[in-house]
């Protein structure tokens, strides 16, 4: 099982530019389909790796980045067409706000580690924003700022948990 969440985090990795050149190419309904598989191969992998009871020291680590890359290609490319402007400045600002704390708890740990708290909500204002920010809905931006305090919230998480490593 944790060969396939590997399988699986991997494909996000794929689906990443995919989905980038899709909303370049102003094809939404591609974009957002294939946004939605990539969010599928998330919920997945997460399951089966937690199923298989085995923790690699990797695996939470692999897991972000997937999710970084995904999200970020996918936001430069709204961005670069006019769409998400405020997505990008607001997730640049958020991850200006955790690289401190990633690099304490790296300091911590010994080496590069993203911890794995209980993200869910997170990663559902994420995708959900990304989402509308794909198929053009005309109020998308006012989901940004929702997005950004929820993404303040988590990393005070973070920050309480580098306190505690």
């Amino acid at each position: 099982m944790r060969t396939t969440a590997n399988i699986l985090t991997s494909l996000r990795f794929i689906l990443a530019p995919i989905v980038m050149w899709l909303v370049l190419a102003d094809e939404r309904a591609a974009a957002s389909s294939v946004y939605a598989v990539a969010v599928v191969t998330d919920i997945l992998d997460g399951y089966l790796a937690r199923r298989s009871k085995i923790l690699p020291s990797y695996g939470p680590t692999f897991d972000a980045f997937a999710d970084f890359s995904l999200f970020y290609l996918t936001t430069i490319a709204l961005a670069i067409t006019g769409q998400g402007f405020w997505l990008l400045v607001g997730a640049t600002v958020s991850v200006v706000y955790l690289v401190p704390v990633l690099g304490t708890i790296r300091k911590n740990k010994g080496g590069l580690t993203v911890p794995h708290l209980d993200t869910g909500l997170l990663a559902a204002s994420v995708h959900v924003t990304v989402i509308t920010h794909i198929v053009g809905w005309h109020y998308a931006q006012f989901l940004v700022l929702p997005l950004f305090l929820v993404a303040l919230v988590y990393g005070r998480r973070y920050l309480a948990f580098a306190r505690k490593a």
